[in-house]
């Protein structure tokens, strides 16, 4: 098994740069996916790069959507030999030393989505912490199942062959439905999901790229869609879940 590490960027040089020494520390290489930041942000980013050899700087000229960077980021890795992706956020929310809990479970179980279960300290927006319970709700009832313990948390262990089965083979968001849906897609596919709890930190100058409007209308229409394909599938889902419980 070989392991590399996928990062979406997009406008968070100042952050990433604080972040890049611990992303390193994890030892392994590294394709970073630039989504269409512009040339001051790239120029930034390309010189933070330097001193590591074994990260890999990729770009999409136009901002295509943080599903659509990781989309790239894996068929990047694939191309380059790699069995599996550890995708993890550019601004430095996700706790690098919890990194090493979901690798270490991925090559046990390696053919599982493995994700980390976000728990929240007093910087996490109360919006933020409530959108996520809503999330919650809705793909229970898209898979008719639990299995999904967090939708949003973009900090996940990813094998390249099941993760390019959904992608063959489901239609996915390319912004920010990418992660829930991705979830919910993997469920149907029969593809094995676990989950980590790992503490999410909101730093003071975190740059949310998340338009309350625009992107929750386009959750909206992401649940819809999940739910007409639910219902497109159930008798499978109702066969699977009642095969789950008498085995």
């Amino acid at each position: 098994m070989k392991y590399c590490i996928i990062v979406p960027h997009y406008k968070h040089e100042v952050l990433f740069e604080k972040f890049l020494p611990a992303l390193a520390s994890l030892n392994l290489p590294c394709i970073v996916v630039d989504d269409g930041s512009g040339e001051e942000s790239v120029t930034k980013v390309s010189e933070l790069l330097v001193p590591y050899p074994e990260f890999h700087l990729v770009r999409h000229q136009t901002n295509r959507g943080k599903g659509a960077s990781v989309i790239t980021g894996c068929y990047h890795a694939s191309a380059m030999g790699f069995s599996h992706v550890l995708q993890l956020d550019a601004d430095g929310q996700h706790n690098i030393e919890d990194a090493h809990k979901l690798l270490d479970y991925s090559r046990n179980h390696p053919n599982a989505f493995v994700s980390g279960q976000p728990y929240f300290d007093e910087t996490a927006p109360f919006a933020r912490k409530y959108g996520r319970k809503i999330t919650d709700f809705w793909v229970a009832i898209e898979t008719l199942s639990f299995k999904i313990k967090d939708g949003l948390c973009g900090f996940r262990v990813y094998p390249i062959k099941q993760i390019e089965q959904v992608f063959d083979n489901y239609y996915l968001g390319t912004r920010m439905d990418f992660d829930p849906e991705l979830l919910v897609k993997a469920v149907w596919a029969g593809i094995d999901l676990h989950f980590i709890p790992t503490k999410v930190i909101y730093h003071e100058d975190t740059v949310s790229h998340f338009h309350y409007l625009k992107d929750n209308l386009m959750l909206i229409r992401l649940h819809v869609r999940l739910m007409f394909g639910m219902l497109l599938r159930l008798p499978k889902l109702i066969f699977t879940r009642i095969k789950s419980v008498f085995s």
